[in-house]
């Protein structure tokens, strides 16, 4: 049995951090029923790179049922009114306030359901001088200052991976496990506000920290580490780059002596603390790339493993898709649809009880009729909801 089977989940959410925090808990046994406009989740249209379904898609979506209401009609209302009463979890992100203007917000849905769980996702929150703002990932990187002090001191960058939508879904999904249990414990539901941007807030780290105490601002460390140095990824003699990462003094004597062979470094006023070999860096990585041009990068990984200095290849994908520690793991598999088979890249948590579920990828509407027969509804009923 998975952990949260027996969990029914009516997802009213769409883009990414929605339907990223639906898909772990379906991966983790939960029944999300997706609830699409005609014509579907706009990820649908983006590509046809997976068995003819879009990669985004299939990567937020796997493992739901997708059923097709057009919410603007009356009669679709009453068919989401009536999955609330069977389902202990809502997620929704639209705009804020339009799920309350539908007659499904958590109002309603508790008045149907008294012990619902009930989780908005948003940009910045359901109300404020901001809760209208149009949040997409791109938007909130720099919104949130990730966009300013990611890149190059030439340039900015964004992050390439959807950062705020995967903090923010899994922020939500922790939440509603929490809603879940608590509700377990003292038979009362939850409503929960999950936003982008305080998601993000969070993530800065330690950022706000020196900016409070010391008013230092971020600077773009490109491929660097803002805090630590040497800390990042270096070019070695046979054209292969090696990460390095140099953690403490300790580190720093041993990198020195017994990796490089530049003792020397180690009476240099400018290196002799991280602090001072952060304000330094340039000319520090200058005798650093000086010195890893003497060899390749496997025997720079065995001398830094030799020692216990943490490091690392910088690989392309392919070489990622090829991993050793990918292919023993067993994540990458096969995920079934209707359109065929397509590698995928199973939940990473692993249960000592309990597997991860990995059933599929729903077509636009393909569980519509089952669904709505499980709720009562008859053939004429149906017919009049397509039409």
């Amino acid at each position: 049995m998975r952990v949260l089977e027996g969990v029914t989940i009516v997802d009213l959410s769409a883009g990414a951090s929605g339907p990223f925090c639906t898909r772990l808990l379906a991966d983790w046994g939960a029944r999300v029923i997706k609830v699409e406009r005609p014509g579907g989740d706009l990820s649908r249209e983006w590509d046809t790179v997976s068995a003819g379904f879009s990669a985004a898609f299939v990567w937020l979506n796997r493992n739901k049922e997708s059923v097709v209401l057009d919410l603007k009609q009356p009669g679709s209302v009453a068919a989401v009114k009536a999955l609330i009463r069977q389902a202990d979890v809502v997620v929704e992100n639209q705009t804020p306030g339009a799920v309350d203007r539908l007659g499904v917000g958590y109002e309603a849905a508790r008045e149907i359901k008294p012990d619902i769980v009930y989780c908005h996702i948003s940009g910045y929150g359901r109300d404020g001088p901001y809760s209208k703002m149009k949040a997409f990932d791109l938007l909130m990187q720099g919104e949130t200052g990730i966009l300013e002090m990611t890149g190059s001191p030439d340039g900015m960058a964004k992050v390439p991976l959807s950062i705020c939508d995967l903090a923010t879904g899994m922020y939500a999904a922790l939440a509603i496990e929490g809603a879940l249990l608590h509700r377990e414990r003292t038979g009362n539901g939850q409503e929960i506000d999950v936003s982008m941007f305080d998601s993000m807030m969070d993530w800065l780290g330690y950022y706000p920290y020196f900016f409070w105490h010391r008013g230092i601002l971020p600077n773009r460390a490109g491929v660097k580490h803002h805090l630590l140095a040497p800390y990042g990824p270096f070019p070695t003699g046979d054209g292969k780059a090696i990460n390095v990462a140099v953690l403490s003094q300790e580190h720093w004597r041993a990198f020195c002596t017994r990796v490089i062979e530049r003792p020397q470094l180690l009476d240099d006023p400018r290196f002799r603390d991280n602090e001072g070999r952060v304000a330094n860096r340039q000319p520090l990585e200058a005798l650093i790339t000086e010195a890893l041009a003497e060899h390749g990068r496997d025997e720079w990984m065995r001398r830094l493993q030799d020692v216990g200095i943490p490091c690392g290849r910088v690989n392309t994908l392919d070489d990622v898709l090829a991993h050793p520690a990918l292919l023993q793991s067993g994540q990458m598999r096969q995920l079934p649809s209707r359109s065929g088979s397509m590698p995928t890249m199973d939940n990473p948590v692993r249960w000592s009880t309990a597997g991860n579920r990995l059933d599929g990828v729903p077509e636009l509407g393909e569980h519509t009729e089952s669904v709505l027969r499980e709720l009562g509804y008859g053939p004429e009923q149906i017919a009049a909801l397509k039409a």
